[in-house]
């Protein structure tokens, strides 16, 4: 038994890794390439499945999960374009009276962009999670825990999004839409 058990986790983290590689692949290459993006989210899956048999779902998809993050960190790591030394500096010309409301105004965005892609994941991944324990028809300790996965799934996806997309008033307008709609569809519940 010990052997059977060795033998589908490591086959698990194999899947795991071969479909990281797959989607990295995809991502890296220009065109669409849907046979190696399907394939790799199916060997996350089979990952999943294969550790959900070992050790029980909620264990299962927690180290699945984590199998996936450590080798995405893996892959970033190995593969990353890491800069050599400290950014150049070009010398930049500015009138005295535009210096200030140009720093006034970058220092506002940033501002902005930081209150955005911390606060709006956040609470789109809370809402999220309530939204699941509410609608969920299971025994509370599973709600509990679909909540707690669906939340932090929801909340990084969020923060991808935010960080990713050049326009913030995109994945921003999305976010507040996703938390309010959530939010008066509890309401009654509560």
């Amino acid at each position: 038994m010990p052997n059977t058990l060795y033998t589908i986790a490591g086959l698990a983290s194999l899947s795991a890794l071969a479909g990281i590689i797959c989607l990295y692949r995809a991502w890296l290459h220009t065109g669409v390439q849907p046979v190696r993006r399907w394939l790799g989210w199916t060997l996350m899956g089979v990952s999943a499945g294969g550790w959900s048999s070992v050790f029980g779902v909620e264990y299962g998809i927690s180290i699945a999960t984590l199998i996936v993050i450590l080798g995405v960190f893996v892959v970033i790591a190995l593969n990353g374009d890491w800069p050599s030394g400290p950014p150049r500096q070009d010398k930049q010309r500015a009138t005295a009276s535009a210096a200030p409301r140009a720093t006034y105004v970058i220092g506002l965005r940033g501002i902005a962009r930081c209150l955005v892609v911390v606060i709006l994941p956040a609470v789109s991944g809370v809402s999220a999670g309530l939204l699941f324990f509410g609608v969920a028809n299971l025994v509370d300790s599973s709600r509990l825990i679909g909540a707690g996965f669906v939340a932090i799934a929801v909340w990084t996806l969020a923060v991808v999004w935010c960080c990713a997309d050049r326009k913030l008033l995109r994945p921003g307008a999305a976010l507040v839409l996703f938390s309010a709609a959530s939010g008066l569809y509890l309401l009654p519940a509560a």
